[in-house]
């Protein structure tokens, strides 16, 4: 009895293995439709522009593509570590593309690296043959782009967990409408524009790195699309739009008036003098005889300043101004100019753009137990947060 009953078990469960191997079969036959498939967010940095060549070194597999017409063109298993260069015949990487001047390197395990001119990138590397010159592009996961640009931004600084993670959805904000309005078919942003070193980073923002996995997929919405927007380190006590700061077509949330940023607002007060010689130098002019300061008319910060001598005047970004004198000179946006008579006299408040989250106030509500949202909601109160797989239609205008 118990023998027939061990053989009938032994049986049934091999029929089980067999029945269960089939089905497995059958599933891994069954491709997923495109819908069912959700892709990450890319972006596309420019990391090298107008080169004569570059050294492309990949370890491990890989997969070389036309991106033109996605057409494979070579692969490896064992990784490929070769000048690459461009000529009449078209781009040569060890081996030779004829008729191709543009090329996209894939890699195709998990485990493999791409280095280019000895930096590290994570994704996939793309390079053009425009007009005889390379330009090197390098298409990154979303993620893994916010985790290097606020890891370097943030190298030295320490803020509070929730205010991490507002910095985080913030970026993912303004770099997913970056995505969706980018009309350049080649790249969306430039690395140097945007302090993006691939993984070379010299110090890992440990609060950083947790707040980007924690957020994974969080943007806000104004008038449901994300938007541009960025931080501050002190307000001052208000907020400006980033249209009217950094004058650039959007429909992003309007500045805000922010309590703890104007309670302290005397400390953040500033003040800068600068030599009328030394700064006409800089400008290319005989001598400074008239400064036009041009403001946003509703948080009076300005966007914009020019300069004036006898003959001819030097106009420029608030941002422009900052870099040629010094970001230690002129620290933000909100400020009076004054010439008396050899000198410039500079007195503001607040540091940085003034744009966004003010980063002096959301830590002194982070610090009283603000989460989150609460303190998204002090900076951008007509906005939502929504998490998202994926790249919705609707984000992408024209």
């Amino acid at each position: 009895m118990n023998t027939w009953v061990t053989r009938f078990t032994f049986i049934a469960i091999a029929f089980t293995a067999i029945l269960h191997a089939a089905f497995e079969d059958e599933l891994s036959s069954i491709e997923a439709t495109p819908e069912e498939v959700v892709k990450p967010v890319y972006i596309k940095v420019l990391i090298s522009e107008n080169v004569d060549g570059t050294l492309l070194d990949v370890r491990g597999a890989y997969k070389v593509f036309n991106p033109e017409n996605q057409k494979l063109l070579s692969s490896g298993f064992r990784g490929k570590r070769y000048y690459l260069q461009t000529n009449k015949a078209g781009l040569k990487w060890g081996e030779g593309y004829p008729g191709v001047h543009q090329i996209k390197i894939v890699p195709s395990s998990p485990d493999s690296t791409v280095l280019v001119d000895g930096i590290q990138y994570k994704g996939n590397i793309e390079t053009y043959d425009i007009n005889a010159k390379i330009q090197i592009v390098n298409e990154v996961d979303v993620e893994d782009y916010l985790r290097s640009v606020l890891s370097q931004e943030f190298a030295c600084e320490k803020h509070e967990p929730a205010v991490c993670d507002a910095i985080a959805i913030a970026l993912r904000t303004h770099v997913y409408n970056t995505v969706a309005h980018s009309f350049n078919p080649y790249w969306d942003v430039r690395a140097k524009d945007v302090q993006y070193f691939g993984e070379a980073q010299t110090k890992i923002n440990d609060a950083m790195e947790k707040a980007v996995l924690s957020t994974k997929g969080m943007i806000m919405t104004h008038k449901e699309l994300p938007f541009s927007t960025t931080w501050t380190e002190h307000c001052g006590g208000k907020t400006a739009s980033y249209e009217a700061i950094f004058r650039k077509k959007g429909d992003g949330p309007d500045g805000v008036l922010v309590g703890y940023a104007q309670k302290e607002r005397a400390d953040s007060r500033w003040k800068c003098t600068l030599n009328n010689s030394y700064l006409a130098r800089l400008l290319n002019l005989e001598k400074v005889e008239s400064v036009d300061v041009y403001k946003d008319p509703v948080s009076k910060k300005v966007y914009a300043i020019r300069f004036n001598d006898k003959k001819q005047f030097n106009e420029m970004s608030i941002f422009e101004f900052q870099k040629l004198v010094g970001t230690s000179r002129i620290l933000s946006t909100e400020f009076n100019v004054s010439l008396v008579k050899d000198d410039l006299f500079f007195e503001g408040y607040g540091k940085g753009s003034g744009v966004g989250i003010c980063l002096f106030t959301a830590d002194q509500m982070a610090k009283n137990g603000t989460s989150m949202p609460q303190i998204l909601a002090e900076f951008y109160p007509s906005t939502h947060i929504v998490k998202l797989s994926k790249m919705p239609e609707s984000f992408k205008k024209d």
